[in-house]
């Protein structure tokens, strides 16, 4: 690839760059993408369980506060067979729900702070 290095009667030759200047410049900048690469690969491969921690945290707050909202509109709106009451199991459905965005928002938390 021939470029041309600098545009000739336009600029001071003080502000244009030699060929082994370019050179030069274009190496140091292929040299730091490299190791911006390896410095972030490394990063990663530190805490390889960090996208599925959050991923999981994020599913559970999710669940637990869509289904929570959900059912509190299904009420609102008196919804047949909907109620605040619901058990599964002889367990309140909204404190499933409470304590699924409680972990949820727990996991991710910890996840965040600690895996950096």
């Amino acid at each position: 690839q021939k470029r041309q290095t600098c545009p000739t009667g336009i600029v001071p030759d003080r502000w244009c760059l030699t060929d082994a200047e370019l050179l030069q410049r274009e190496e140091q900048q292929v040299q730091s993408n490299n190791n911006n690469m390896l410095e972030r690969l490394e990063r990663e491969s530190q805490y390889p369980l960090k996208l599925p921690f959050l991923g999981v945290s994020l599913i559970l707050l999710g669940k637990g506060l869509g289904d929570a909202v959900i059912t509190v509109i299904k009420v609102n709106m008196s919804f047949p067979g909907a109620s605040l009451g619901e058990e599964f199991l002889g367990i309140p459905v909204l404190a499933i729900d409470a304590v699924c965005v409680v972990v949820g928002a727990a996991v991710g938390r910890w996840t965040w702070q600690n895996m950096q």
